[in-house]
């Protein structure tokens, strides 16, 4: 049934990638005249950016305009401030979907291998409609909602959220021909306002802004002071109430620095640094889920919540109200060029030193450090490949309240973890996604950064075998 289930899946994927060409575009390229090639390599399966593209993100999506305008006349005129109009110039839709896949868990050297899922398919995986644009000369505004299958199943319900995922409105000056300086007021981390992700090969960052559930974030928001200098020298400072709330008892800050060693779409090449600290973060040690209501929860594995107390009142899980402070960095070095004959390329390498946390009962949590990197690759902007692989070297530790420190479980990662893509336009991706070879080592004893009395958890004996998998076909298109 599995072979039955690849070869159809591939079956699938050839007869899709000889269909006919679509021929829609996004609201960018209505309002600008710029095609989606001069600022992405690709949008699939998360956009990448060119120098032009994050130009044009930094100065608050803002570029000549060329779309159908009006003109305030004499009587009321404000300065001739215009009015671009036309809803089919500011507004998007995109569809992603599942057409089929399948996985299988990798399992621990001393337990009985786990089956294959069952062969699924999920249309409309995810749907999101934008509103965005430049508002006059100065101000640019970007709105994204989705409609979006986290925390279902196979059932018949596919859309259990609906979510505010990103928010960003920007207003921004030029002093200089090459001088962006803005100031936004956004749902967007660091990292993103200046254009480094949502593609960010390599990891290395420590953007405001974290947990979330599907494309929702926790409601969030950042105020970030910015300014690209000289097309040189990006800068970033911003603030938060909190990760899951806001309300100003809690501080997050947030800071990013990079320097563009290679200033053009031919040749860009960047090394970045940023941070983030404060008091009012959702805990490493937990997470969020949905509930069978579709209500956020807080959610931690029984080795922190057992430490918390005697009884299930007070073995509750973490959550940003228990904070003490953190602090969190990393850097990242990235390189790309566009159309150098029928080549473009996006890539990049990241180090995470790890974070530290404090928690109000004295419990305290340090680790989870780890490099990366990867690449995205395409010929003629039509066929493309992509690698990632991000891997831990050293796992944290957790301390409880009364001294005891525990080790934080090693996980599986997939060395071999690929996504190939086939685009015939630039608002039409289909993608085969294989993913195999899961594998790492547990760590049962004391290093040098843990204390006496490591408390090594029953589910932490035994290497993962190489024996987990997962592949997918999908399609994701734009207009």
């Amino acid at each position: 049934m599995r072979r039955f289930g690849l070869v159809a899946a591939l079956v699938a994927f050839g007869i899709v990638a000889v269909a006919a060409t679509a021929n829609a575009v996004p609201s960018f390229v209505r309002q600008t005249g710029l095609t989606c090639n001069q600022c992405h390599i690709t949008f699939a399966n998360v956009p990448d950016f060119t120098f032009t593209g994050r130009k044009f993100r930094m100065n608050g999506y803002r570029a000549p305009y060329v779309a159908e305008k009006i003109e305030a006349g004499e009587e009321g005129a404000l300065n001739g401030k215009r009015l671009m109009l036309g809803i089919q110039n500011i507004y998007s839709l995109r569809f992603r979907n599942t057409l089929l896949s399948q996985s299988k868990s990798a399992t621990r050297s001393k337990s009985p291998a786990s089956s294959p899922s069952s062969l699924t398919t999920t249309p409309g995986s995810s749907i999101s409609w934008f509103y965005v644009g430049a508002i006059g000369e100065h101000i640019g505004l970007w709105n994204e909602l989705y409609l979006d299958g986290a925390g279902g199943g196979t059932g018949n319900s596919i859309f259990r959220l609906e979510s505010f995922d990103e928010y960003d409105l920007k207003f921004v000056i030029n002093p200089g021909y090459d001088n962006i300086v803005g100031v936004a007021y956004t749902t967007q981390g660091l990292n993103c306002l200046a254009g480094f992700c949502p593609y960010s090969p390599g990891g290395g960052t420590a953007s405001l802004g974290g947990g979330g559930i599907g494309n929702a974030h926790t409601p969030y928001v950042n105020l970030i002071l910015y300014a690209l200098i000289k097309d040189r020298l990006v800068t970033a400072l911003g603030m938060q109430p909190g990760e899951d709330n806001r309300d100003f008892s809690g501080h997050n800050y947030g800071g990013l620095i990079g320097y563009a060693l290679g200033n053009s779409d031919y040749n860009q090449m960047w090394i970045k640094y940023e941070f983030r600290t404060g008091n009012d973060k959702i805990p490493t040690v937990g997470g969020v889920g949905l509930d069978a209501d579709r209500n956020i929860t807080y959610t931690n594995n029984s080795l922190y919540t057992n430490t918390r107390g005697n009884t299930a009142a007070t073995r509750v899980a973490y959550k940003p109200a228990d904070m003490g402070d953190f602090f969190q960095h990393g850097v990242q070095f990235l390189y790309g060029f566009v159309d150098r004959g029928p080549h473009s390329f996006s890539g990049g390498a990241g180090w995470s030193p790890g974070i530290k946390e404090t928690y109000a009962e004295g419990s305290e949590f340090i680790g989870n450090s780890s490099v990366g990197f990867g690449f995205r690759y395409y010929y003629d902007r039509t066929y493309g490949v992509e690698y990632a692989l991000t891997r831990p070297y050293k796992y944290g530790t957790f301390k409880d309240k009364n001294g005891v420190v525990h080790n934080f479980n090693k996980v599986p990662f997939n060395p071999m973890n690929f996504t190939f893509f086939y685009r015939p336009a630039m608002n039409f991706s289909l993608s085969l996604g294989l993913s195999f070879l899961t594998t790492a080592a547990n760590q049962t004893s004391s290093t040098s950064f843990l204390k006496e009395g490591v408390n090594a958890t029953p589910n932490a004996l035994g290497n993962f075998k190489r024996d987990g998998w997962s592949w997918n076909i999908g399609f994701d298109y734009m207009f």
